[in-house]
């Protein structure tokens, strides 16, 4: 019988080789365990560090792409582009003043008309807020009557019509103005609200035109600034060459001109560029052009002009074509004593510089019609030009 106290000394030699053997097992698995374990821990490090640059970076595109389009199209319309007092105006609204614009006409002029509708959203707003002083008010009854006057269907002489057809013509004819030039109907009353201020204004101011005014009868040759004719060799050929003749070639066509040149009967005041060259200017120490000379080329914002006096200063009745020409000027010069007078006191701002237009020109880039402007005298049924009053 063996008992475990008489155990061999072979199997007594074993068991400590046996316990070291197992010893370095141990030793061997927690080295393995421990190094699967660092590097285990290093692969999390380096997912986490992974995860944290991408998310990062994802952050970083976002922030730029977020950056670029509030840079580009979130910012721009929303910038104020002039203020009158507390009331503001954005590019926004100017491209949409624009825009109405590009919808009658099919074009517009980007090196001229983005300013100038800037200066006529601020002129409307003055006018506004002095309309009260100088006792120019519009109803809404007057902007109803303003939009039917430009879309109600004519009914024809001797014939019944149905007035509720009228109406829905009528209604017919505005949607489809607001359609092409992208209004709200809103928006539309609006406009035709400061159209109907502007021209009570005019009508104010004309009544200070007299009826008859020292005037000087002219013909000239009108050129357009970037014109290809040469402005002083125009002018040389008039020494030998018939004026008519001369301007029948060369003359831009204007309102105010024949296609020979003749004008007619000039006041002070309905051309100011003109003026000192008309009727002198004892400031400048210029003397008026003599009777039945030609002036040198004169240039102006309106374009190059070349002047025959025909005769001198003469008491003459105001023609009607002078007399709508002196009160736009009439206007103008209310609307650029007021714009002064702001600025010099800090009432009325302006914010318009290269960026800023090169954003107002790309917009309305993108929303320019495919097909070509409407012929000539068809602009269609709408609003008139800038400030409703024709141009210089």
């Amino acid at each position: 019988m063996a008992f475990p106290w008489n155990r061999s000394d072979a199997a007594a030699q074993a068991t400590p080789a046996e316990g070291r053997r197992r010893a370095r097992g141990r030793r061997l698995r927690q080295e393995v365990d421990r190094r699967e374990s660092s590097r285990a821990s290093r692969e999390r490090r380096h997912q986490r560090t992974a995860i944290t640059i991408g998310v990062g970076l994802l952050l970083l595109i976002f922030g730029i792409v977020s950056f670029g389009f509030y840079q580009e199209f979130y910012r721009p319309p929303r910038v104020w582009a002039g203020s009158v007092r507390d009331v503001e105006f954005t590019m926004g609204e100017l491209v949409q003043r624009i825009r109405v614009l590009q919808g009658l006409s099919g074009q517009v002029d980007l090196s001229i008309v983005p300013f100038e509708y800037l200066r006529n959203l601020l002129d409307a707003e003055v006018l506004r807020q002095a309309g009260a002083g100088l006792g120019i008010s519009v109803t809404e009854g007057d902007v109803d009557q303003a939009a039917k006057d430009q879309f109600l269907p004519q009914k024809p002489e001797g014939q019944e019509s149905d007035p509720g057809q009228l109406e829905q013509e009528y209604r017919n004819n505005l949607q489809i103005f607001l359609a092409r030039t992208n209004l709200t109907e809103a928006e539309y009353r609006v406009i035709l609200r400061e159209q109907l201020a502007l021209r009570r204004l005019a009508l104010l101011l004309g009544l200070g035109i007299d009826d008859t005014q020292e005037q000087v009868e002219v013909e000239w040759i009108r050129l357009e600034l970037n014109s290809r004719v040469d402005a002083a060799e125009v002018r040389n050929r008039l020494d030998n060459e018939d004026f008519a003749r001369v301007a029948g070639e060369v003359n831009t066509a204007a309102r105010y001109a024949q296609p020979g040149g003749y004008v007619g009967w000039v006041p002070k005041g309905a051309f100011p560029s003109l003026d000192a060259t008309l009727f002198g200017d004892e400031e400048k120490n210029q003397e008026a052009l003599e009777l039945g000379e030609f002036s040198r080329p004169i240039f102006t914002q309106d374009g190059v002009y070349i002047i025959h006096k025909i005769s001198g200063l003469t008491e003459q009745d105001i023609s009607d074509v002078m007399r709508f020409k002196l009160n736009t000027e009439l206007v103008r010069k209310w609307q650029d004593d007021q714009q002064l007078a702001g600025s010099n006191e800090g009432w009325l701002r302006m914010n318009f510089n290269s960026k800023l237009y090169a954003w107002v020109a790309d917009q309305v880039r993108l929303s320019a019609p495919r097909t070509g402007p409407r012929a000539p005298g068809q602009p269609g049924p709408g609003l008139p030009g800038p400030g409703g009053l024709p141009g210089r």
